[in-house]
């Protein structure tokens, strides 16, 4: 019995090892973070560790975090046309700015080279995205100015269907991209930023796999076979994203998880967001507003089923089963979800959860440090080693 208790002891005590081993170096960079509005809209400060939202300093220490893709976005359905790049721009000094702010613990990536010395030194390593092709209004201009401000992927579209592109869930005018997307994919690629196929549809990704000479991301869309709803990919998709040498990163989103949360959360979605509506409009100048918003989406989130992390743990398997785990990344959407995490996945704190997830299904060292966040960086070296300088 004692001999018994011995192997047990140190079975244990061998995978405590290799998970410690694993979190000692390991890149863990998440493709798809959407904290930067706060930053702008309520102060919201990187180094306080907070209560609420997902993403702060102390947090992510705790979470071993190395490297993020913050979004910067501006809903077309929210904003005027005339409005959606000063947005932008305003969402992007402020990150510049609270970079800035906590240098000691940050610093703005520009490369995949930076990423790997940032993260070697001990800070995180803090990269921009924009989310949603309307942003930079048909101009090419804009596209390069947000280029030089460290914009280094851009989402094709957003919830809605611009003028040069189909989102997957707006109306399908371009059957999938159209010419002037065909010559904006082209000045990305010539630059050197990558492409995001997360929200456009099916034929659109297609058509960015095919026009682009570089891998493209998804940087945060879910698996379709697992839960069918409109946002999520569906597998010839996803096989057709990896046979260029793409990466599909997983949306953290429990309602993109489980289709029972989904449907929960589509049904209640429209008065949510009119009870959010009529109380900012009452409330503008009250500076308790952003708080009494997060306990509305607290109130209609308790109302969703639970979805535990191994829904999460699922989709990546499946990605890594169907396509190869060279294919598969981060992709929370934290900060951008409105709290809707899975249980057990609630702030950045948790990705160890996923690392040690990873161990107790078979996956390999190498296949973990790929999945947490070298498929990401990969593509990235690719993307840069497919520009034209």
């Amino acid at each position: 019995m004692s001999r018994i208790l011995l192997l047990l002891a140190a079975t244990t005590l061998s995978g405590q090892s290799r998970f410690d081993r694993l979190m000692r170096d390991i890149l863990i960079f998440d493709a798809h973070i959407d904290t930067p509005r706060y930053v702008f809209d309520e102060g919201y400060r990187f180094a306080d560790e907070h209560s609420y939202y997902e993403l702060d300093i102390p947090r992510m220490r705790k979470g071993k975090l190395g490297a993020v893709m913050f979004g910067v976005y501006v809903q077309p359905q929210d904003y005027p046309e005339a409005a959606w790049a000063e947005r932008a721009f305003e969402v992007v000094d402020a990150f510049h700015e609270e970079v800035r702010r906590s240098s000691k613990d940050m610093e703005v990536a520009l490369t995949a080279a930076d990423v790997e010395r940032i993260h070697k030194s001990g800070k995180l390593a803090a990269m921009l995205s924009l989310e949603g092709g309307h942003i930079i209004k048909d101009s090419p201009a804009l596209l390069r100015n947000f280029y030089r401000l460290g914009v280094r992927y851009m989402t094709l579209a957003h919830f809605q269907t611009n003028n040069w592109v189909d989102s997957m869930t707006g109306a399908a005018r371009h059957n999938g991209i159209n010419k002037l997307g065909r010559e904006m994919i082209s000045e990305m690629n010539r630059m050197g930023m990558m492409l995001d196929v997360s929200h456009i549809s099916d034929k659109a990704v297609l058509d960015a796999v095919e026009f682009s000479r570089a891998p493209v991301i998804a940087s945060h869309s879910s698996v379709k076979s697992i839960a069918p709803i409109p946002r999520n990919m569906p597998d010839d998709v996803i096989r057709a994203v990896s046979r260029r040498g793409g990466v599909i990163c997983i949306n953290f989103h429990a309602g993109y998880l489980n289709e029972a949360a989904h449907d929960v959360y589509i049904r209640n979605r429209p008065a949510r967001d009119a009870e959010i509506k009529a109380l900012l409009e009452k409330e503008k100048s009250n500076p308790k507003r952003w708080e009494m918003v997060r306990a509305i989406q607290k109130r209609y989130f308790e109302k969703m089923p639970k979805v535990p992390v191994k829904e999460l743990l699922r989709h990546i398997d499946h990605i890594a089963k169907l396509a190869g785990p060279d294919h598969v990344g981060m992709g929370s959407d934290f900060d951008g979800i409105s709290g809707m995490t899975p249980a057990g996945m609630e702030d950045v704190s948790k990705y160890p959860v996923i690392v040690r997830g990873l161990i107790d299904m078979g996956y390999s060292d190498t296949d973990i440090r790929k999945i947490m966040g070298g498929n990401l960086l990969r593509v990235l070296k690719a993307v840069e080693a497919a520009a034209i300088k």
